[in-house]
């Protein structure tokens, strides 16, 4: 059976919203990886770290935000971790950190 221009619009949508997706994850990518170099990291150490963020198929499935998951990955290969965090004049709030810190 032939599929509804509403179920084809519906999957475009799907698509142009993960292209958006990956666009400003590569914006993110580069901006750290720009900083990092001036940090004296080498650019073969961030392609390195780049390489090894990438999530698989089936992560790239499973995975609520892809964003968060790939840019999670590539800061940790470069030996930090992310936070997100909300910033208000009168107070800052980390939200989420990942990775979570050991309770040790």
């Amino acid at each position: 059976m032939a599929k509804s221009w509403e179920q084809v619009r519906r999957e475009s949508a799907v698509n142009e919203t993960r292209v958006a997706t990956y666009r400003s994850l590569s914006e993110a990518e580069q901006r750290i990886a720009d900083g990092r170099h001036r940090e004296g990291v080498s650019w073969e150490a961030i392609e390195e770290a780049l390489a090894g963020s990438e999530l698989s198929n089936a992560e790239l499935e499973t995975e609520d935000d892809i964003y968060l998951a790939s840019l999670t990955r590539f800061v940790a290969a470069l030996g930090g971790h992310l936070e997100v965090r909300a910033v208000f004049a009168e107070e800052t709030i980390t939200v989420r950190r990942d990775p979570e810190p050991n309770a040790d």
